[in-house]
């Protein structure tokens, strides 16, 4: 398969990849020669055969990537298609009616779903976001499900899901793959994952639940054709699967060049920045993502006045969904809650990017600072 990637043209001064990011060019091009599999892919008929062959080809790439990316055999049958994460999430849930144990640090959507299962336990973090396996294990016992994501999504840090795993093989793992699925490797020991397609440069409003062969979920009804949610687009399959198949070709070298910007962005960030904390693991992390903290700033004041400057990042403190509060992941790391940005490169994202960033960071951390 040749280089993909000038697939991969994100505007110049995007940084805020898990914001959205565009659909590649080949997934595109997928996309528009499947336009024409419009009918329910369960049907009987010429035209419901063909979106079926369609749906199924997408499922068994999918699974030759996933099989890639986790380093062992994934069969087409253990992944679905869902219209959202948070649907597939609640999917997943669904079928594990039984007390959870959680990170502190997952999504606001999994802990949101998560309260609707009586008895389940989050389990705290230490400063970089990750959280101690032992302490994991020993508050998993009793507990139907595990969710530990791949990685944070606001500062990167890696979670030990291999380690929790060794510890107990009995207890299922619903791992969140946001924004690692297909920029490093999957580990060992998870029995569910969850993913959605924008996160590798495929459609929005297309999302994966994979359940691992053995594992005791209960699915709902009707879930055949690796359908769940009444998701049946077809063409929005075909994209995600081309989307993960170029990018899972490309992960070595493309997790290799945005582990360097994002070097490149610690070092000039600590050097051009007074009162400013870099957060996250420095090494174990996902390669494209960042997250700072800027004193006697607002993270959403410094979002704007970038913006204005031609840079979109996001801030770690923003509001989650409709209410005004602080980040809880930061806030679970014990670190500033307040004058975060966030920075998560799109695939594509050239150095020259990077370095305009650096250079128009001082003024306005500056310009933000002189208006308090």
């Amino acid at each position: 398969m040749p280089s993909m990637v000038n697939n991969w043209q994100p505007p110049a001064g995007l940084l805020d990849a898990v914001g959205g990011q565009p659909v590649s060019a080949a997934a595109t091009s997928a996309m528009a020669a499947a336009a024409h599999a419009w009918a329910d892919p369960k049907a009987l008929h010429h035209a419901g055969r063909q979106a079926g062959a369609l749906l199924a080809a997408a499922r068994s790439s999918l699974a030759q990537s996933l099989s890639a990316a986790a380093g062992t055999k994934i069969g087409a049958d253990e992944i679905y298609f869902t219209p959202s994460v948070r649907e597939a999430q609640a999917l997943a849930l669904a079928g594990y009616p039984g007390a959870l144990v959680m990170s502190a640090v997952e999504t606001t959507t999994l802990l949101d779903l998560g309260t609707s299962h009586p008895r389940s336990q989050l389990v705290g973090v230490d400063p970089l976001g990750r959280i101690d396996p032992a302490e994991f294990h020993l508050a998993a016992a009793g507990k139907a499900l595990a969710a530990l994501q791949l990685a944070n999504t606001e500062v990167g840090t890696c979670q030990p899901v291999a380690q929790v795993a060794t510890a107990d093989a009995n207890l299922p793992i619903l791992m969140d793959a946001s924004q690692g699925l297909g920029r490093i490797p999957l580990p060992d020991g998870w029995s569910i994952l969850t993913a959605g397609a924008c996160d590798w440069a495929g459609p929005a409003g297309v999302a994966i639940l994979v359940i691992r062969r053995g594992v005791h979920w209960v699915p709902p009804l009707n879930s055949g054709n690796g359908l769940l949610g009444g998701f049946t687009d077809i063409p929005g399959a075909v994209g995600a699967a081309t989307a993960l198949a170029e990018l899972v070709y490309e992960q070595a070298t493309s997790s290799e060049q945005a582990f360097a910007k994002i070097d490149l962005l610690r070092a000039g960030i600590a050097n051009k920045i007074s009162d400013v904390e870099v957060l996250g693991d420095p090494v174990w992390r996902l390669p494209h993502i960042l997250t700072f903290s800027v004193l006697y700033v607002s993270g959403e004041a410094l979002v704007i006045e970038l913006d204005r400057r031609g840079f979109a990042v996001a801030s770690g403190s923003a509001c989650v969904a409709d209410e005004a509060r602080p980040s809880h992941v930061l806030a679970a790391m014990g670190a500033y809650t307040g004058g975060n940005i966030r920075i998560s490169l799109p695939l594509g994202c050239t150095t020259e990017t990077v370095v305009d960033f650096l250079d128009v960071l001082p003024d306005a951390v500056a310009a933000v600072r002189a208006d308090i």
